[in-house]
This record gives C-alpha cells, structure tokens and sequence, in this order.
C-alpha cells in the first residue's frame, strides 16, 4: 500500500482506538478507572517520548513531523485504559476496597521511583532507554507485588493481553508499510533481533508494562478481587 510515511503511525493506532472503545462500553465498572489512568499514561507518553524513546529506540514520522505527536498521547492513552482494564473486563473480575493494617509506598512514590530509576540508569550510568525502562518496570513490579501478592495474576494476564494486542499495532503497520520499521527504529543501539518482523525490544517492552501497569490502579485505591460465595 501507498501510504505516506508521516499517516502510518496514526493509523496503526486504530486497533488500540478500537480496543479501547469496546473495554469502555463493555466495562461499566471500570469507566472511571480506564479514564483516569489512561490520561496520566497518555501524559507520561509523551514526556518519556520526548526525552527518553526518541533517544535511542525510535524515531517515528508523525502528522506535525515534530520530535513527538499526538500520535504519542493516543497511544499512552489507548494503551493505558486498555493495560489497566483489560483483566477485569475480560474475566468479568470485580474489586472493591478494603482496609491494610500495612503501610506501602503511595501510588506516587511509585511513580517517582520508575522515573527517578529510568533517568538515573539512562543519563547516570549511560544505558540504553530499553535496557532502563525495562530494569524499572521490574524493579516497580516487584515493589508492588511483594506488598501485593494477589495483584499478581492480574499483572501477569495484562502482560500477556497487552502483548497480544500490540501486535495488532505492530501488524497494521507492517501491512501498511513494510519498510517503516525499519526505517523508524534506531538498531544501532538495539539488539536487532526481530520477532515476525518486529524488534525484540518491543515485545518486551509491552510485557513487563501490562505487569506494572496492569494491576496499578487496584494498588493505588487498595482494591481486592471480591470473591463471590
């Protein structure tokens, strides 16, 4: 197909517009939920995006053909509501609040320490964006889980959903553009290991965040699965 380069990000962003359309009128429970946190994920998209991904991992055209786009909150935003409630609505899951004797790091002090470990790896001891984006989604995903075990399976089907739905973006726009990969992503400072045509990187990328992500806003407002007798 003939497309031209700077439309192909933002059309490959349908399915994950779609996806998210169909969690949000499906799920009526976790309205409130998806909108939330699709909007603080759309917004640190697009700081991540300016100072961190167009570093060393990509640089993709986009309709203002400036260092990040709209196409960069879409997909913060799409992804976001669709990594955070995905498992409830999927799995007919519902939480509700409960009560912690226990004291954990606020849903905050989280997020400074993924920024604060992410900028420190990247600028303090000079690794690549992946390589620190990835250490600091594991090492928050431990925090999280080590207070909140139960939270656990609920990460690990996000993780697993949002890796099945990416590829949907990543398939759009392979059909859409075989050469934009290609021509988009910085393999100097990547592995180079392509999965069905897509990097390596990528994919895990798009794991470890539904791991983190995922289960965050049940850990931010100290949500259980209610288990019905």
């Amino acid at each position: 197909m003939n497309i031209p380069i700077n439309l192909v990000y933002l059309i490959s962003l349908i399915p994950f517009c779609l996806i998210w359309i169909i969690l949000f009128v499906k799920g009526k429970h976790t309205r409130r939920e998806m909108l939330v946190m699709s909007f603080i994920i759309g917004f640190i998209s697009l700081v991540s995006s300016y100072y961190w991904w167009t570093r060393d991992w990509w640089l993709p055209h986009n309709i203002t053909g400036t260092k990040i786009g709209i196409e960069d909150f879409i997909m913060g935003f799409t992804a976001g509501g669709i990594m955070t409630t995905a498992y409830e609505v999927f799995f007919l899951k519902k939480y509700h609040e409960v009560k912690r004797k226990i004291k954990m790091p606020s849903f905050f002090t989280i997020l400074l320490i993924l920024a604060l470990a992410t900028a420190w790896l990247i600028w303090g001891i000079g690794t690549t964006t992946f390589i620190a984006s990835a250490i600091s989604m594991i090492l928050v995903s431990g925090i999280i889980y080590s207070f909140r075990k139960d939270l656990f399976i609920n990460g690990l089907w996000s993780s697993l959903l949002m890796l099945i739905i990416s590829l949907l973006f990543y398939y759009t726009i392979i059909f859409l553009s075989p050469n934009w990969i290609n021509q988009t992503y910085l393999f100097s400072t990547l592995s180079g290991i392509k999965i069905t045509g897509i990097p390596i990187e990528e994919l895990i990328f798009w794991f470890l965040a539904g791991l983190f992500w995922g289960p965050l806003y049940e850990y931010w407002h100290n949500e259980q699965l209610k288990i019905k007798k």
